[in-house]
């Protein structure tokens, strides 16, 4: 450095504090790299979810993000409560028909539920919007009257003549 310009007091850009500068307790913000610890990142394990789709009896679609670990009794109560109904008189079915009946505290990946399965509530709750089976009754089949008899002579595809 040359003295005579007075360059020897100048300092340049280094990659950490000066030991003039740790000694004021002073750094800088942009060099300070955060403090993470290692070993909090490997001993939590990473959570996740899955998404479940509840169709109402009112015919809504709820969304509902819950852990696999999570028991199919308290999913159920949840699921009831996010669409305003008592858990006593609900229960989920796969296909409307047959209700899931898993044995308690049961998770629901032993259930054999994965993510976005559509699941529907039944509730035998009165003014729900859906009964018990919530599968709609069937039409009243109208007779069936059987097909006339072909004009003689004639073909089946073919209309009928008129007399002549």
């Amino acid at each position: 450095f040359c003295s005579c310009l007075g360059w020897a007091d100048v300092r340049w850009p280094s990659s950490g504090p000066s030991s003039r500068d740790a000694r004021r307790g002073r750094h800088s913000p942009r060099l300070r790299a955060p403090t993470l610890s290692t070993t909090s990142l490997r001993t939590q394990a990473p959570v996740i979810l899955m998404i479940l789709r509840v169709r109402t009896p009112s015919g809504g679609t709820l969304k509902l993000r819950v852990e696999p670990s999570l028991g199919f009794d308290a999913f159920l109560t949840q699921a009831a409560a996010e669409a305003g109904l008592p858990s006593a008189a609900c229960s989920l079915s796969l296909n409307r028909k047959e209700s899931l009946s898993p044995a308690p505290g049961t998770p629901l990946s032993q259930v054999g539920l994965a993510g976005g399965d559509l699941l529907y509530l039944l509730s035998s709750e009165p003014g729900s919007g859906g009964a018990a089976t919530a599968a709609p009754p069937p039409a009243a089949a109208a007779p069936v009257a059987a097909p006339a008899a072909p004009p003689s002579g004639g073909h089946r595809n073919l209309p009928p003549q008129a007399a002549p």
